[in-house]
Parts: C-alpha cells; sequence; structure tokens
C-alpha cells in the first residue's frame, strides 16, 4: 500500500498546494511513481496546477460514495481528484458518516497507487480531520513569519491529537521551510524560533522565494522543466527538500517524538 502524505497547516498562504503540487509532480517525474492528487481545498488551488492531470473523481464525491473501479495506474502518472466549491458543503455533513466513506476511498486509492498526497483546507474542520484520519504522514509548510509559527503548533496538537484517538498510524514527518528570504532579519529570527521550538521536525533545507515557482505552475509544468535559467536554483532547492522529506516519510530519518507526545 503506498503513502498518504498530507500538505496541511491551519494557517493560510504558506504555500501549501505549491508544495503539494511540486511534490507529485517530483514522485512522478524523478521517482518515476504513480501519484493520485486529491485536492480538498475549495479554492482547488493544485487542481488549476494540475490541469493535464488525469481526472478519476471531484474530490467532494469521495465523501459520499465508495469510488468505482480505476484503470491500473502506469508509472510517472499523477491521477486528480478535484477540488471545487462544493468541497464547502462538506463541513455541514455527518462526520460518522462521510469520515469512514473517505477513509475507506483513501485506502483504496494508495493500493491503486504509489502513493497519495492531500492537499487540505487551512483551517481545521471536517475536510482536515478526514485527511488526517486515512493519512500515514503529514508534511507541514512554513513561512517564517511569527503567524505561521503559530500555526505549526496547531498542527502539531491536531496530528497529535487524531494520532492518539484515530489513527495510529499518523505522524508529523517533517516542517518545510517556505519562501525564505535570507536578507529578512525578522525570518532569521523566526527560523531560530522555529528551531529552538521543533528542531526535531524542520527539515534542515529550505526554499526561497523564487519567482520560477509560481510561473511554473501557471504553465502546467514542475519547475525543473521551465526552460530558463532562474529556475535551476529554485529547482536544486526544491529537489532537496523533497529528497529530505521523503527519507522521513520513508522512516529512515523520521522524528521520534511524535511517539512521545502522542
Amino acid at each position: 500500500m503506498g503513502n498518504v502524505v498530507i500538505f496541511g497547516n491551519q494557517k493560510g498562504g504558506v504555500g501549501k498546494s505549491t508544495l503539494a503540487v511540486l511534490y507529485a509532480y517530483w514522485l512522478a517525474d524523478v521517482r518515476r511513481r504513480s501519484v493520485c492528487v486529491i485536492d480538498l481545498d475549495a479554492q482547488a488551488n493544485s487542481s488549476k496546477s494540475l490541469g493535464r492531470s488525469s481526472a478519476i473523481a471531484e474530490a467532494v464525491e469521495l465523501f459520499g460514495q465508495d469510488l468505482g473501479p480505476i484503470a491500473p495506474p502506469r508509472e510517472r502518472t499523477i491521477a486528480l481528484a478535484a477540488g471545487s466549491r462544493k468541497l464547502a458543503d462538506v463541513e455541514l455533513a455527518r462526520a460518522d458518516l462521510v469520515i469512514p466513506l473517505f477513509r475507506g476511498n483513501v485506502r483504496r486509492l494508495a493500493q491503486d497507487f504509489d502513493a497519495v498526497v492531500i492537499d487540505t483546507p487551512p483551517a481545521l474542520g471536517l475536510r482536515m480531520s478526514a485527511a488526517l484520519i486515512a493519512g500515514h504522514a503529514v508534511a507541514c509548510p512554513i513561512e517564517l513569519e511569527e503567524y505561521s509559527i503559530d500555526g505549526v503548533a496547531d498542527m502539531l496538537r491536531t496530528v497529535f491529537g487524531v494520532r492518539r484517538r484515530y489513527n495510529p498510524q499518523l505522524r508529523m514527518a517533517a516542517i518545510v521551510l517556505n519562501r525564505f528570504n535570507p536578507h529578512s532579519l525578522r525570518q532569521k529570527a523566526a527560523m531560530q524560533d522555529l528551531a529552538l521550538n521543533f528542531r526535531e521536525f524542520v527539515i534542515p533545507a529550505r526554499i526561497s522565494t523564487r519567482s520560477a515557482i509560481p510561473e511554473a505552475l501557471a504553465a502546467g509544468v514542475p519547475v525543473w522543466r521551465l526552460p530558463k535559467s532562474a529556475a535551476r536554483e529554485a529547482s536544486l532547492e526544491v529537489m532537496r527538500v523533497f529528497e529530505l522529506l521523503q527519507q522521513r516519510i520513508d522512516g529512515s530519518d523520521a522524528p521520534t517524538s511524535a511517539d512521545t507526545q502522542a
């Protein structure tokens, strides 16, 4: 069964959807894996970036019915359960009815694909809870601002709570530093605060603010396929972060505090 990796933070504007899409591209393009992306954000930014991928369903359908048969995926392919504004209605549904359906569908996809990547909404609610109950590993993107660090603390508490009560397989794999500005004294101070409080979860690499990344996603390609020199440095940073993230997801460099704090 493939890994189910959740990109989540209870604060918005941290590049969560961008990294979820880039990670899916990296798994398919570099690791040659078949990937299913589930976009649970009603804004559907991941779905827009992955518009060329094959659609298997709307994400909202995963909460309402058993998923039908899916053609066997090939390596280096990305399939999409697309987000839409209809996902907001899921928050009004009965959790005891829709979360088991969603979990069952995710497990079925994890049997068919090498990896399932879930992009979550930027707030704790039914969709975020469902993803955590169905998942294996959480990657928490963070922009080095005070409000984002507050979101990390909230996310850790949520992950440990779900692990303790509903999903003992779940763990916080990594905190991913995104949109880093090496010239910002405020961000450098925030990095020190993050290292002091969450050292065991922080990946020792970062992704800087790079115009090539949104440019590539707007074109529907990973940044390493953007034919311009500015994309080269961005690609090196992104790939380094994902190599370290994957080591933790695979268990070779996993933080241990989830076991002690959960």
